[in-house]
């Protein structure tokens, strides 16, 4: 699960040599963050710069989400988290003198593409605390602009002036330094399960008609799609509060269970808010009804060390909080 979210996105076709090369572009970046947010396709590719939680502590770091980007455009936005791995990712990847981010926007301001666009609108300032930006009006006059009303389009059009010339709000950039439409991240999910499918047709021990080719590419088991990597976020996040809540951690009474339930609400219900939706027979019956009957254990196996560490480490925080403490290994 997690240790493959991005590893078919950094394969491309192979080179003379027949070594497969490594993509360091934004691709990566974006694919594991969208994962560590559990955030829906639409809502990760319209997130401006000013609104990365960069300057916030912890390991989860908190960020909101602007409403006119969540599916459905409700009439509020809502928090959503950010582990500090996958902002360390994004923050290399907009770093102003070695990102890729930077290479594209230096190489758009030299050719003057940001200068011909119809509809461009001039940030000239932000205010973090009500979330508004200030918009340079034709008078030269600014004027406040939420950002909860913003939808994905209308992000595509903000700008800000620099030194150097326009550059863009929008974090996800194309190769030619524009800002990267949803559309456009669905066609890089199709490219690069392409790439896999010939790389798996490559692998083949025998030499293959175009139409055994043809076959085999069809069969190559490793491919994805952006929901998916909602759908393993969900499912991690059903783990961890699984194993929080369920009765195998040792000295748990009924009344204590209750308790927990109070405090931290139960499983489906934070599920719920984890993902956005409204009710959490959504989150249930849409997203984890397959899981809900594994073991914890199998589950666990599904994660790479890194996440198995982070998850121990996190029941044993809820679970300290409770003043009960953790079953020894094969108790029940």
């Amino acid at each position: 699960m997690a240790q493959h979210r991005s590893a078919w996105l950094r394969v491309r076709r192979p080179a003379p040599s027949g070594l497969a090369r490594v993509q360091r572009g934004p691709d990566v970046a974006f694919v594991d963050s969208l994962y560590g947010t559990g955030l829906r396709l639409q809502e990760w590719a319209s997130i401006l710069d000013v609104e990365l939680p960069f300057g916030e502590r912890g390991r989860y770091p908190k960020a909101w989400l602007a409403a006119a980007c969540i599916k459905g455009a409700p009439d509020e936005g809502r928090y959503y988290r950010i582990p500090r791995r996958a902002l360390s990712t994004v923050a290399s990847y907009m770093d102003a003198v070695e990102g890729s981010r930077a290479e594209v926007i230096r190489r758009a301001q030299r050719a003057g593409r940001y200068d011909r666009l119809p509809g461009a609108r001039i940030m000239t300032g932000y205010s973090a605390r009500t979330r508004e930006l200030h918009i340079q009006t034709a008078s030269g006059a600014s004027v406040p602009l939420s950002l909860d009303v913003l939808g994905p389009d209308e992000r595509l059009r903000l700008f800000r002036m620099t030194p150097n010339g326009l550059e863009p709000l929008a974090v996800w950039l194309s190769h030619d330094g524009l800002p990267k439409k949803v559309g456009g991240w669905e066609d890089t999910f199709r490219d690069a399960n392409e790439r896999i499918a010939d790389l798996w047709a490559d692998l083949s021990a025998e030499e293959l008609t175009p139409e055994e080719r043809e076959r085999r590419r069809a069969q190559c088991p490793v491919w994805a799609r952006a929901h998916m990597l909602r759908h393993s976020f969900a499912l991690r996040w059903y783990l961890v509060l699984s194993m929080v809540w369920q009765p195998h951690l040792d000295g748990f009474t009924d009344e204590q269970l209750k308790d927990l339930r109070d405090q931290f609400g139960d499983v489906w219900y934070a599920l719920s808010i984890l993902l956005g939706h409204s009710h959490p027979d959504t989150t249930r019956d849409h997203y984890l009804a397959p899981f809900t009957g594994l073991h914890v254990d199998y589950l666990m196996a599904l994660l790479d060390e890194d996440e198995q560490r982070a998850m121990e480490s996190l029941v044993r925080t809820a679970v300290a909080a409770t003043g009960v403490v953790l079953a020894a290994e094969g108790a029940r």
